[in-house]
């Protein structure tokens, strides 16, 4: 008998397992998840009724539409979050889907043209258009009432949003009024045109399905964004180290923002990040190059030097490189001699074209230059005034900044510029793996005079070309903008070897992403 009652136990004892199995066992849930979702959401909330109730002083249902926006935006933030945390993913790719994804929150927050001198640039990109491709059917490059508006708008701190958007119906190509604004982008003329070549194409495209300007400018920004986000991420892709600090560089508001906006930073930034990525790879990992990777690498400093002659100090990098990348000794002096001479003849050449172009457009530009000249030591003591007074403000616009809330008419809080500031400061310290880049002490001062040359000729250019139009001789260099020094800060990854910084790089990565959430709603708050 006892024997017979054995299954019936078995039964029961079955039942109360699966009882068991469907109570809920918290001791199997990721607490840590659950507290950083909590921590998110309080942050979300936080934000939205700060914009909302203090920031957004409009209509009911903007106010309604911008709401669901912000959550959708927090939503897909939100997934990401999870993604990165559950799954090891590496840095090129994760650098994709933020840019990707931060990139159309940009876009789509910030009606064109009002970027960062984007009406400028869009004039010049539109111009080089017209003038190097031809349609079918019969246009000019002069343009609409409602574009002189945007440009008001883009310029007047106290022009309202509103009379802009009132604007937009009005920006058809083919409008009876026309009016010519070469005036507005005189010193956008500076600026080589294979600077603007992706934005170029885009335009180009844009001419060719519209006559309206919002659509042909747009289409500029996205070919634009496009060249930028590749080149970054192969950029990111190919470094054997340091994949963390130049993700976190790219990823900067100031970064994406130049990048989705017609700009001539966009080119710029992304070929100064590939070819330090490109020679500290080979230094670090002491590979040879190829016969096509030295023509690259040449067509690449070339590049450089035509978009930017301020950035020129950059193609010597090349010293950096030893005769074991190369096949022979020979091979080493015939490149490095070949790439500086190549890159110093074509940036000199278009100096010229530069100058000739400024000096026409701004005749102060040639006294500026005499008094920097004929008073180097005077010139120094502007340099320290004008680092001592704004030092700071540089730093804080490297990463958000003025200039990125559209001309300053609003302002990013200097606390979310910090917060990326710490996060890139730490992230430098980070390596993926133990091995050390090795540089001597003269290769290591060369790296600092690169730096601090770079530098000096930024703030120089900045004087001749802008300040030059307040004050020839002013104490102090206006118009500097803490973005120009991104290359230059990528350049501190040849510094930094060894740490005893112990940071969780998604730790790390988590800061960067949520902190993307108040700097857009700012920037949605300008438009409004």
């Amino acid at each position: 008998m006892v024997k017979e009652k054995e299954p019936q136990k078995q039964i029961v004892e079955v039942k109360k397992e699966k009882k068991q199995n469907k109570k809920i066992n918290f001791k199997s849930i990721d607490k840590n998840f659950i507290i950083s979702q909590i921590f998110y959401w309080i942050f979300v909330a936080v934000t939205i009724f700060y914009f909302r109730e203090a920031v957004f002083e409009t209509k009911v249902l903007i106010k309604n539409i911008l709401l669901v926006a912000t959550l959708i935006m927090a939503v897909a933030v939100d997934v990401i979050l999870v993604i990165f945390n559950k799954k090891e993913i590496e840095y090129h790719k994760q650098f994709i889907i933020l840019a990707l994804a931060f990139g159309l929150f940009y876009f789509l927050a910030t009606p064109f043209p009002n970027g960062t001198d984007e009406g400028s640039h869009f004039l010049r990109v539109f111009k080089l258009s017209t003038k190097y491709t031809s349609l079918s059917f019969e246009e000019d490059s002069l343009f609409p009432p409602a574009f002189q508006k945007a440009m008001d708008y883009n310029n007047n701190r106290d022009m309202t949003y509103e009379n802009y958007a009132n604007e937009f119906e009005a920006f058809s190509m083919n409008s009876e009024e026309r009016r010519d604004l070469i005036g507005y982008y005189w010193n956008i003329k500076l600026y080589s045109p294979l600077q603007y070549i992706p934005q170029i194409i885009g335009v180009t495209a844009g001419r060719i399905i519209s006559d309206n300007v919002v659509i042909i400018g747009m289409c500029g920004r996205i070919t634009g964004y496009i060249f930028w986000l590749a080149l970054c991420a192969y950029a990111i892709k190919i470094m054997p180290n340091k994949k963390m600090f130049l993700t976190i560089l790219c990823l900067l508001p100031v970064n994406i923002f130049s990048a989705v906006c017609i700009s001539g930073d966009t080119v710029t930034n992304a070929v100064c990040t590939y070819f330090i990525a490109f020679i500290y790879r080979k230094v670090y990992l002491r590979e040879k190059l190829t016969k096509k990777e030295q023509i690259i690498a040449t067509i690449t400093a070339c590049m450089i030097a035509l978009c930017k002659i301020v950035y020129l100090p950059f193609v010597t990098l090349v010293l950096l490189l030893k005769y074991e990348n190369f096949e022979n000794k020979k091979d080493w002096k015939k490149f490095v001699i070949i790439l500086i001479t190549l890159s110093v003849i074509v940036g000199f050449g278009w100096l010229v074209i530069g100058s000739m172009n400024l000096a026409s457009s701004n005749e102060a530009s040639g006294d500026q230059l005499k008094f920097i000249l004929n008073h180097p030591f005077e010139y120094i003591l502007v340099i320290l005034n004008t680092m001592t007074a704004k030092g700071a403000q540089f730093i804080y616009q490297l990463c958000t900044g003025d200039e990125l809330m559209c001309h300053a008419k609003t302002t990013v809080y200097p606390i979310i510029s910090y917060i990326y500031s710490i996060i890139l400061f730490l992230s430098v310290f980070m390596e993926e793996k133990k091995e050390k880049i090795e540089l001597n002490l003269v290769r290591k001062i060369w790296i600092f005079l690169i730096m601090f040359g770079t530098g000096l000729l930024i703030c120089t250019a900045i004087y001749i070309q802008w300040t030059s139009l307040w004050e020839v001789g002013k104490d102090s260099i206006l118009g500097i903008q803490g973005r120009y020094f991104i290359p230059v800060a990528a350049l501190l990854i040849f510094f930094i070897n060894k740490s005893k910084f112990e940071t969780n790089p998604k730790t790390l990565m988590n800061i960067l992403i949520i902190m993307q959430m108040p700097v857009i709603c700012q920037i949605m708050n300008v438009f409004v």
